[in-house]
C-alpha cells in the first residue's frame, strides 16, 4: 500500500471521541510555522442556518402587500418587525440585529443563491460546500482547495494551529482536499486532552521494526502524537482564555460561540470556524419554531460580538451566515414553508461596509418555481472573503472556483488590509495567548544567524520595554513578555505592540493585556 493510500484509508481511525483530527499530519516534522499568504490575524466565523432559513420571515418586506397575500397565516406584521428601512425590518426576535445594523456593524446581501437551485438539502449543501455549479459534482471543498493552494505541502508540513474548526456536523466536505482534510471537528476542547491522552504513545520511535508493517505502525503512532498535540493546543487555548464577564446562553449555538470565543481569546490562530445551528427546515409550525431559532442565534451572536469588541478583537473577525437555500414565497397548508432558492445572507463585524446590497424581493418577478430571483451568486461572497478579507489575488479565487466571480465590496479594505511583508531572514508567529493576563509568548524562526531587536510600545507609540537585543543563531526562538515596563512595573490593561527588527526588516504584532 502506498503512503498516500494509507493516509486516505486511515481517516476512519481518527473519527473518535470529542476531538476528531480529520486531517492527518505527516512525519516530515511535527509542526511548521504558517507559511501562507493568508497568515494574517484575520478570522472568519461561518454560521450555517441548517435546513434552509426562511429569508422572507427573517428580513421582512413589511410594506409589500404581496408578502401578506402569499402568507396569510405566517407573515410578520410591520408593527411586530424591527424596521431598518422604510420597506424592510427584522423578525421580532432579532432586536439585537437592528442595533447592530444601526451601529454599522452589519451588511445584508439580498437574494443570495445560485442559478437553477437544487431543492435537496444534501445536494444544495454540497454545492455551497464545494463552490460548484448546480450541474457539477466536486469531491473537494472550496476552503479545502483554498488552503491546499496556500499550504501545498499539507499534511506533511502542517501549521502549529489547526487551519479550520467545525462544530456540530462531522461532514467536513467544505475543508476536504484531494489528499486529506484541512478541517478539525470538535465538541468540547476542555475534555479533549483526557480522551486523547488515554491513547497517547509517548515515544513514537520505540521498538519499531524496520519492516513494511513497522513503517505503517510508525505512521499510526505519529498520527497519534499529532492528534494529542492538536488537542493539547486546543485545550491550552481554552484554558488560557482570560476570565470573561460575558454570559453566553446555554443553547447549542450559544455553546459553539462560547467555545469559539475561548479559543480566539486564548490565542489560537485558526483562520476558519464553521458553526452549525440545525432546525431551519420549517415545513410545519414555522411561527414558533423560527422565532425560537432566531432568538437563540441573535442572543448568542450578540454576546460574542460584544465580547470580541470589548477585548479589541472584533476588527479581526468576520461573521457570515449561510444556508443551503431559502423558502418558497407562499406558505404551505401546514403553517410552514417549503424549500426555495435564494435568501438574504448576513455579515457582521467592525471592518465592513455596512448596509444593504441588492434590492427588495420583487414578487412580480419570480422564477418558474415561484421563488425570488437570484441577485448574487454565493461564490461572490466567497470571492470577496478571499480577496478583500484575506488580501489574496483575484486569480486565486478564479482558480478555486474555475471561473471569475465579481466580488461584493462589503469588506472595508481601507481598515482591514495590511501589508504582510515576508522576510527571507525571519518568520514570526502571532503572540500567544492573545488577549493575555499574565505572560504572552512570541515564537519566531530565524533562517540565518541575525541581530534581533524586540521592543514593546503602547498604542500611542510610547516605549514600554526593551525586551531583547542581540545576536541569535538560526532556528526556532521564543520570548515572553510579562506585561512589565522597563522599571519592572505592571502596565495598565490595554493594547500594546511588539516590534521585531532584523536588519532593515521590521514587523509589528498586536497584543491585548487584560487584568
Amino acid at each position: 500500500m502506498k503512503r498516500r493510500d494509507f493516509i486516505k484509508s486511515t481517516f476512519a481511525l481518527s473519527a473518535i471521541g470529542s476531538c476528531l483530527p480529520t486531517y492527518l499530519l505527516g512525519s516530515n516534522g511535527r509542526f511548521s510555522f504558517r507559511n501562507s499568504n493568508i497568515s494574517s490575524d484575520k478570522i472568519v466565523v461561518f454560521v450555517k442556518l441548517n435546513g434552509g432559513n426562511d429569508g422572507l420571515n427573517t428580513l421582512i418586506p413589511h410594506q409589500n402587500s404581496s408578502y401578506y397575500d402569499l402568507r396569510p397565516s405566517i407573515a410578520i406584521s410591520a408593527e411586530e418587525s424591527h424596521p431598518i428601512t422604510d420597506t424592510l425590518g427584522f423578525h421580532p426576535a432579532l432586536n439585537n440585529w437592528q442595533e447592530l445594523f444601526n451601529a454599522q456593524k452589519m451588511a445584508i446581501i439580498q437574494g443570495v443563491g445560485y442559478q437553477n437551485g437544487n431543492l435537496s438539502h444534501f445536494r444544495s449543501s454540497d454545492i455551497w460546500d464545494t463552490g460548484s455549479n448546480e450541474d457539477i459534482e466536486l469531491t473537494t471543498g472550496w476552503l479545502g482547495r483554498l488552503l491546499e493552494t496556500e499550504y501545498p505541502d499539507f499534511p506533511n508540513n502542517a501549521p502549529e494551529h489547526p487551519l479550520a474548526i467545525q462544530y456540530n456536523s462531522a461532514n467536513l466536505l467544505e475543508f476536504k482536499t484531494a489528499e486529506s482534510n484541512t478541517g478539525l471537528y470538535i465538541y468540547d476542547p476542555e475534555i479533549m486532552e483526557s480522551i486523547i491522552t488515554g491513547n497517547y504513545i509517548d515515544n513514537i520511535n520505540q521498538n519499531i521494526p524496520d519492516t513494511y508493517g513497522g513503517d505503517e505502525l510508525a505512521f499510526i503512532k505519529e498520527l497519534d502524537y499529532m492528534a494529542f498535540n492538536y488537542c493539547q493546543i486546543l485545550s491550552d487555548s481554552a484554558q488560557n482564555a482570560p476570565n470573561t464577564i460575558f454570559s453566553y446562553p446555554t443553547t447549542n449555538i450559544g455553546n459553539q460561540f462560547k467555545i469559539t470565543a475561548k479559543l480566539i481569546t486564548g490565542g489560537l490562530s485558526t483562520p476558519f470556524y464553521r458553526l452549525y445551528q440545525n432546525g431551519y427546515d420549517t415545513h410545519i409550525d414555522q411561527i414558533n419554531r423560527h422565532e425560537q431559532l432566531l432568538s437563540d442565534l441573535s442572543s448568542a451572536l450578540n454576546v460574542f460580538i460584544n465580547e470580541m469588541e470589548t477585548l479589541g478583537l472584533l476588527d479581526r473577525i468576520l461573521i457570515v451566515t449561510t444556508s443551503e437555500f431559502g423558502r418558497r414565497v407562499y406558505e404551505n397548508g401546514s403553517d410552514g414553508t417549503d424549500h426555495g432558492t435564494s435568501a438574504p445572507l448576513f455579515i457582521f463585524g467592525s471592518n465592513i461596509n455596512s448596509g444593504i446590497y441588492g434590492i427588495d424581493p420583487d414578487f412580480n418577478q419570480l422564477d418558474e418555481n415561484d421563488n425570488p430571483l437570484v441577485q448574487f451568486d454565493y461564490r461572490q461572497i466567497y470571492t470577496s472573503i478571499i480577496t478583500d478579507w484575506f488580501g489574496l489575488n483575484q486569480s486565486v479565487a478564479n482558480q478555486i472556483f474555475g471561473e471569475n466571480f465579481i466580488k461584493i465590496s462589503f469588506v472595508n479594505t481601507n481598515m482591514s488590509s495590511e501589508n504582510y511583508i515576508k522576510s527571507s531572514h525571519i518568520e514570526i508567529q502571532d503572540p500567544y495567548p492573545n488577549p493575555f493576563n499574565n505572560n504572552i509568548t512570541i515564537n519566531y524562526k530565524l533562517f540565518k544567524d541575525s541581530n534581533v531587536k524586540i521592543v514593546i510600545f503602547d498604542i500611542k507609540g510610547n516605549l514600554i520595554k526593551n525586551l531583547f537585543s542581540g545576536k541569535q543563531i538560526s532556528g526556532l526562538k521564543s520570548i515572553k513578555w510579562n506585561a512589565t515596563n522597563n522599571k519592572g512595573k505592571i502596565v495598565s490593561a490595554g493594547k500594546y505592540l511588539a516590534k521585531i527588527e532584523i536588519g532593515d526588516f521590521s514587523e509589528t504584532k498586536k497584543m491585548i493585556f487584560v487584568k
